[in-house]
């Protein structure tokens, strides 16, 4: 590495602040170490690049710095910072800004600081406002009502010099920063989300590079001796600058440090403020409340731009929603007609409807309180103390939708009993109209509960407090026939009375009361359409041409729990996966595919990074909001600067990949799973299952995310039909695109659609998992059951409910390929089809993911490839693990794993089978939240749930467990090597350990233990099993 200092200015159209920059650094003394500036011309459209010219023609006579001219024609300076730095080889990269001027020992300051700290990989100092005494007295007021921060950058941490870390920070810019090289290649590139464009106020993408940096490993050193001087523009110290500044400073620094969420405090902050910047007295104050207005609407906008579930993707408009959106519009314009040409009467049918839904949803409320239950874990009383009054804001949402609900179901039959009434010229009855809105509401919810039981049946599972056995008959009577039966005779029904009752009013000329009726009816008609209707994916109305060489798609298709052993092409005893099993056939199939810890979190992060949980720092489900910054960059990321368009939508399984940083351009995802303002919003069961009833669809995925993401209930149909018309709007651009689908079909409880929830169970079966896993109804009691022990399950029913949710999540695969058939993108896509874990039934006297490390199905996963511009390899039975997959891929779009990547690429398998690399598979348990059967007596063990959960952030309610916990679970934690043939298996003691070596190939249910009979071979496999534990911070193997 050339041990010398290049200084980077980065620059759009500032020409003469440029050159005073550079004189600046010209007039500063020298070190020893050799220096060059590096200019980034961003843009220009003035003469910053003849000025540059000119300056080259003068350096050398005049002695000054050697200086390179780069011209970055996109816009932006991120897109300026990514062009340019791949082009510096020099061991330092200074950043100065071009209104900087830096300090006469700036340069000096540098090579010392690189000298006293050269364990440091950042250095920062000291940006002072550059005064020239024409500023205004009040930029200098120290009083109550001062202005700050200043629109001027200042950045000062005193005399001493520190260490800035992420925790204490204050995070440094880029105006004075210092980077080593090596930290280029670790951090990766700036973001191009944030940074200014052109002079737009943006920002935070130098602080963003920092904090990446920081997480990373990365020490940051402050130096005071290193000062530069940030130039005073005096139009920025006007008051509309100010407050532009104010609101896209806090913008900025909200979409870095946020998560996504607005807490409510942030309203009434907003509340406060603005009432103050109305009704103050003083100019000073009034201009302070302004700025802190300001400030809090950049914060707000920030928080809700921030995290990780990005919509950052220019797409074309998707078919269906135009449709959809044209229907909304009409269903408006027809309620607001309805409404004013009713006149007054709208009172007289409204409130009839409003009284029914007062006491229908004060009813609810009431029952739901008596029976209260709350979904996810067992919370220490202080902590849900805490929630008393977000819990009250929660029921008193729901409670809001259901009057909502009741009051349109209500609404309905009083407008029959309306038709009705005219139909027969009767009088107009207050109680009759009360008992239209009854039996309205009534009939509504018998209709969406039978529809939910046939079609849907886990939806009723996840949030009933009766037993679902009580419903057999009407199951059994209600059939699909029956069902489409009933709905076409009350349409049908409808329509006459609507005919009958616009003759009626015809006859009597009441056109206003005709325009009225239709509009009503309009309104109703469009509004259940508008929820209800989910469009089908089309192909692209045109596709662009690519050229023959252009890299292709990568669209994964994944399921949450899905056993590799269920395929067909590994020879289950039924045939579930034909299309899964053809897809073989034109690809790669590795059968013994391994994941490092068979929980989702860290398992998607391994898969998405190529590095082990060690390595990436996320080793189970339950984190903290601090911790999400992934320390490693991921595949979506690592595309995108292959000019990849990188996307990913899911169900409630899929939620961490928009809680950690996988890079996504574009997001269709739920919230954390693991939030307790989460699950406190799902609200008591009575509630969220009437509520639940009629915003299973496009109502409450818009506005009731967390009902609508009900973790156990299946959305394998919806979801397939959003991904796939999501494909078809990505397909129209030159660009390739990276697609991630992730289902929870197969996912504990294991319920599905119909008619697959019927597939493969005995028609006589009348147990309580008929539907879905029995006493499974929410995230945390799936965990918690993982406890229970084999008798408390009707074993072979879970098998073929699983069985069935294997073939409903096929039966996706089958329909996707088909539509990458009809878009044209079959031989320019590679297809990746893949689980976050396995599944145990009771192999080894435990049921669940991740708690065994002695049973090979939780770990084991299906992983197939196919390629279409490879050749057909079918199956390979060598090991490989799941971080292999992101080289993998990496290499078969001609780009090259990153050298952080724990992972080997497998493209060289696609030749020849011999060709494959021989790997060595590791795998940990997740944590235990439950006394898990089979476990030897004296193994390691710690506290439940109970006490090892906390809520570090009670503002994001993230939970996660705590800290002085780690060690303890670490050291804990069952471990395996897998290698070839064989499998040793460490448990540890609390006096020791237990090993354990298995024949995979002639004991696949590890149940034979040939330690004694092959100790060489044990011996080889636990030393490389110690050597992987060592690697592991917070963890020491029990010798």
């Amino acid at each position: 590495m050339n041990t010398a200092l290049t200084i980077l200015i980065c620059t759009h159209n500032r020409a003469d602040l440029l050159e005073l920059a550079l004189a600046s650094l010209n007039a500063a003394r020298r070190p020893v170490m050799p220096v060059q500036i590096l200019v980034a011309a961003n843009a220009c459209t003035d003469d910053t690049a003849a000025r540059m010219l000119a300056y080259q023609a003068q350096q050398s006579s005049k002695a000054w710095l050697p200086l390179r001219l780069v011209e970055v024609p996109t816009p932006g300076k991120s897109h300026a910072l990514n062009w340019t730095i791949p082009q510096i080889d020099t061991e330092l990269t200074a950043f100065v800004d071009d209104d900087h001027r830096v300090d006469e020992n700036y340069l000096v300051a540098i090579a010392q600081a690189a000298q006293n700290w050269p364990d440091a990989g950042l250095y920062c100092g000291r940006i002072l406002p550059d005064w020239k005494g024409t500023e205004p007295e009040w930029v200098h007021d120290e009083g109550p009502y001062r202005v700050y921060p200043l629109p001027v950058p200042r950045y000062n941490q005193g005399n001493q010099p520190k260490t800035i870390t992420a925790e204490e920070g204050p995070i440094p810019g880029g105006g004075n920063l210092i980077i080593r090289h090596h930290v280029f290649a670790l951090a990766g590139q700036f973001s191009t989300e944030l940074g200014p464009h052109g002079h737009d106020l943006g920002g935070g993408e130098d602080s963003e590079y920092v904090l990446r940096a920081m997480i990373r490993g990365i020490r940051c050193q402050y130096t005071p001796d290193i000062v530069q001087h940030h130039y005073v523009d005096l139009d920025r110290l006007k008051l509309s600058y100010l407050l532009k500044k104010s609101f896209q400073r806090t913008r900025s620094t909200s979409r870095i440090q946020g998560n996504g969420r607005i807490p409510l405090y942030m309203w009434r902050k907003l509340a406060e403020y603005g009432f103050h910047s109305v009704f103050s007295g003083s100019w000073a104050k009034r201009r302070f409340f302004w700025m802190r207005t300001a400030a809090t609407l950049g914060e707000l906008q920030g928080r809700r731009e921030s995290g990780h579930r990005s919509k950052n993707l220019a797409l074309p408009p998707d078919q269906g929603i135009l449709l959809i959106t044209v229907l909304a519009i009409s269903t408006i314009t027809c309620g607001l007609i309805a409404w004013v040409v009713s006149g007054s009467a709208h009172w007289t049918g409204g409130l009839p409807a409003l009284s029914v839904a007062g006491v229908g949803s004060m009813t609810l409320l009431a029952k739901s309180l008596i029976d209260f239950s709350l979904t996810g874990p067992r919370i220490q009383k202080e902590v849900l103390t805490h929630y008393r009054r977000y819990t009250l804001f929660a029921l008193a949402r729901l409670s809001a939708w259901a009057f909502c609900i009741l009051l349109f179901t209500g609404s309905s039959g009083v407008l029959l009993y309306y038709m009705l009434n005219v139909s027969l010229d009767g009088e107009w009855s207050n109680s009759f109209a009360t008992l239209a809105a009854v039996l309205g509401i009534l009939s509504a919810v018998i209709l969406q509960f039978i529809r939910k039981l046939r079609f849907n049946p886990g939806l009723l599972v996840a949030s009933m407090h009766y037993r679902i056995s009580r419903f057999y008959g009407l199951w059994r009577w209600i059939t699909p026939e029956r069902i489409y039966l009933i709905q076409i005779m009350s349409i049908s029904a409808t329509l006459l009375l609507l005919i009958v009752a616009s003759l009626q009013l015809i006859k009597q000329n009441q056109i206003a009361d005709l325009v009225a009726l239709w509009a009503a009816m309009l309104f109703f008609a469009g509004t259940i359409t508008w929820a209800a209707w989910l469009p089908e994916a089309r192909r692209p109305l045109r596709t662009s041409e690519r050229t023959a060489d252009a890299p292709p798609n990568i669209l994964m298709i994944g399921s949450d729990t899905l056993r590799a052993d269920r395929l067909g092409t590994l020879g289950y005893r039924r045939a579930l996966t034909p299309n899964i099993d053809k897809l073989t056939e034109l690809g790669i199939l590795f059968s013994n595919c391994y994941v490092p810890c068979a929980r989702t979190a860290p398992s998607l992060i391994s898969l998405m990074t190529g590095t082990w949980p060690h390595t990436h720092g996320i080793r189970d489900n339950f984190n903290a909001d601090d911790v999400t910054r992934l320390k490693v960059d991921a595949l979506p990321h690592l595309l995108k600067v292959q000019g990849y368009r990188t996307a990913a939508i899911s169900d409630w399984c899929g939620g961490d990949m928009g809680k950690f940083s996988f890079g996504f351009d574009y997001t269709d995802l739920p919230e954390d799973q693991w939030n307790l303002k989460y699950l406190i919003r799902q609200g008591p069961k009575d509630l969220r299952l009437f509520v639940s009833l009629f915003t299973h669809n496009r109502l409450g995925r818009l506005l009731l995310p967390e009902i609508y993401y009900l973790g156990g209930v299946p959305l394998t149909q919806p979801i397939g039909q959003y991904a796939r018309r999501l494909v078809s709007r990505l397909a129209n651009s030159t660009q390739p695109f990276f697609l991630n689908v992730f289902y929870s079909t197969t996912h504990p409880p294991f319920a599905s659609e119909w008619p697959w929830y019927t597939q493969f169970s005995d028609p006589a079966y009348d147990g309580e998992s008929k539907f879905a896993m029995a006493r499974l109804t929410d995230p945390f009691e799936i965990i918690r059951q993982q406890g229970a022990p084999k008798e408390e399950f009707d074993l072979d029913q879970i098998i073929d409910l699983y069985d069935g949710c294997v073939a409903e999540f096929d039966d996706e695969v089958g329909k996707m390929l088909q539509h990458l058939d009809d878009c044209g993108l079959a031989d320019n896509t590679i297809v990746v089809v893949y689980s976050d874990h396995g599944m145990e039934f009771f192999e080894h006297d435990t049921w669940g993911q991740g708690n065994s490390a002695v049973g090979d199905f939780s770990s084991r996963i299906p992983l197939l490839i196919r390629d279409p511009r490879k050749h057909v390899c079918g199956r390979i039975d060598q090991v490989v693990r799941s971080i292999d997959l992101a080289p993998t891929l990496l290499e078969l779009v001609g780009a090259s794993p990153t050298a952080r990547m724990d992972g080997v690429s497998l493209a060289a398998c696609f030749e020849q089978h011999q060709h494959c690399p021989q790997l060595d598979a590791f795998n940990e348990t997740g944590i235990w939240v439950a006394n898990i059967p089979g476990l030897p007596e004296k193994h390691l063990r710690y506290p439940d749930l109970l006490e090892l959960m906390g809520v570090p952030d009670r503002a994001s309610g993230t939970m996660s467990i705590k800290p002085e916990y780690t060690v303890r679970i670490m050291n804990a934690k069952d471990r395996m090597i897998r290698r070839g043939q064989w499998k040793l298996t460490y448990q540890p003691l609390t006096n020791g350990h237990i090993l354990q070596l298995f024949d995979i190939v002639a004991d696949p249910m590890c149940k034979q233990n040939l330690i004694d009979q092959h100790a060489d071979i044990a011996a080889t496999l636990w030393q490389n099993l110690r050597l992987w534990i060592d690697r592991m911070p917070d963890t020491q193997p029990n010798l």
